[in-house]
């Protein structure tokens, strides 16, 4: 018996082999490239969706700034001279006689 145990030795060229038979091509395919393949869709989804937002925020801002274009006009005209001197009489505004004006230096204020 120690002849036979002696004579077993170990065979330094065997080399692995590494066999992907149809079951490991199935798990891989299951395991790696499909979750891989939902990742890059939801990825892709999440960028149609912002842009979309992009596009409608934009729209909104051109909105927005024709609104504040239009109202600026507005405003100029009603702040003009003419526009407030043809305004006064619907106001029921009467024109002041005399201007009493308060002197600063003295810094009294006066109750009336």
């Amino acid at each position: 018996m120690r002849d036979r145990k002696k004579k077993k030795k170990f065979n330094k060229s065997y080399k692995r082999q590494f066999k992907m038979g149809k079951m490991t091509i199935v798990f891989t395919a299951v395991f790696v490239i499909l979750p891989l393949f939902i990742f890059l869709l939801s990825q892709r989804n999440q960028m149609t969706m912002t842009n979309d937002q992009i596009a409608k925020l934009e729209q909104k801002k051109k909105e927005l700034t024709d609104e504040n274009q239009i109202l600026q006009v507005e405003a100029a005209r009603l702040q003009s001279v003419e526009s407030i001197q043809k305004d006064v009489p619907k106001t029921d505004m009467v024109p002041t006689k005399q201007v009493d004006y308060v002197n600063s230096a003295t810094g009294v204020a006066v109750n009336r």
